[in-house]
């Protein structure tokens, strides 16, 4: 017995487009009678152990001179979607998908540092520019969450979710143009302009989250949530770009190095308010009708 694959794959190809409309039909059949939940949120994030810190002895920082572990992160924002599917053999227990956007910025310590130091530093400067570093922590997890019954409008919930995180820091800057202050410093150079830029590497780690809260009316949702999202080196490259101009003659020297320390673990709090809805709800009903 002989198989002809050619015709076996042209049949396969001309069917695809109603495998593709049953495939269809079959999904809307099944949101149409599931407790299938989407919702956004958003809220606070609240830097915890390690990951908050930013002081390691005196005059030395994190992101001023590269120390490992201790990220000095303050508090920052959450915006996020979620999308929940009550089991059919108990609606009280979820399987959740989350997707959240977290950023933040360097804590007061490390803004005082650099207002009263660097800024002190090159005040004498016609120009200068400091700009710290932006921490983003994008988590997408699955796993689930279980509601019961408080009183009237009101369930309880905790949740347990895992997944992965994709962390990334945007750049640090130092910028600055120095006119001659001596004379010796005149002869030499009239002036000379200095970019030291820090670009960090972004990574994926694996992260969970704990959390508990209230849902109001089965639309409104209020709770806290303790994450990890994971351990990964602190990898960045810096370079060092510096201008002089002599006598009206342009010279540039660059300067490159890469650093890569211990993992740094980004461990935070977050506190969310959100509102979801059942968009099949009102046509189930009909159907159910």
């Amino acid at each position: 017995m002989s198989i002809n694959y050619s015709q076996s794959i042209n049949t396969m190809k001309s069917n695809k487009p109603l495998f593709l409309v049953f495939s269809f039909y079959l999904l809307v059949s099944f949101a149409l009678h599931a407790q299938l939940y989407v919702g956004v949120h958003g809220g606070a994030t609240l830097p915890q152990g390690l990951y908050a810190e930013s002081r390691m002895s005196d005059n030395e920082w994190m992101f001023a001179e590269g120390h490992q572990l201790k990220a000095g992160a303050g508090r920052g924002w959450d915006a996020g979607l979620d999308i929940s599917f009550a089991m059919p053999f108990h609606t009280n227990l979820e399987v959740t998908l989350t997707v959240d956007y977290m950023q933040s910025t360097p804590n007061r310590d490390i803004r005082e540092y650099y207002e009263l130091s660097y800024t002190r530093r090159y005040s004498q400067c016609s120009h200068y520019e400091m700009r710290l570093p932006r921490y983003r922590n994008i988590p997408i997890l699955l796993g689930v969450r279980y509601s019961y019954p408080v009183t009237v409008g009101i369930d309880l919930y905790g949740e347990a979710l895992a997944g992965i995180n994709c962390r990334s820091f945007s750049d640090w800057l130092l910028a600055f143009t120095k006119e001659p202050w001596t004379p010796q410093e005149e002869l030499d150079y009239p002036e000379y302009n200095n970019i030291d830029i820090r670009t960090y590497t972004p990574a994926t780690t694996f992260a969970f989250r704990l959390g508990a809260g209230f849902i109001l009316k089965k639309k409104f949702t209020i709770g806290a949530s303790f994450q990890m999202l994971g351990k990964a080196p602190l990898v960045w490259d810096r370079t060092v770009t510096t201008r002089y101009d002599v006598y009206g003659n342009i010279s540039e020297y660059t300067n490159t190095a890469h650093t890569d320390y211990a993992n740094l673990n980004p461990t935070l709090v977050l506190v969310q308010l959100g509102y979801r809805l059942n968009p099949f709800a009102s046509a189930r009903h009909v159907q159910d009708w």
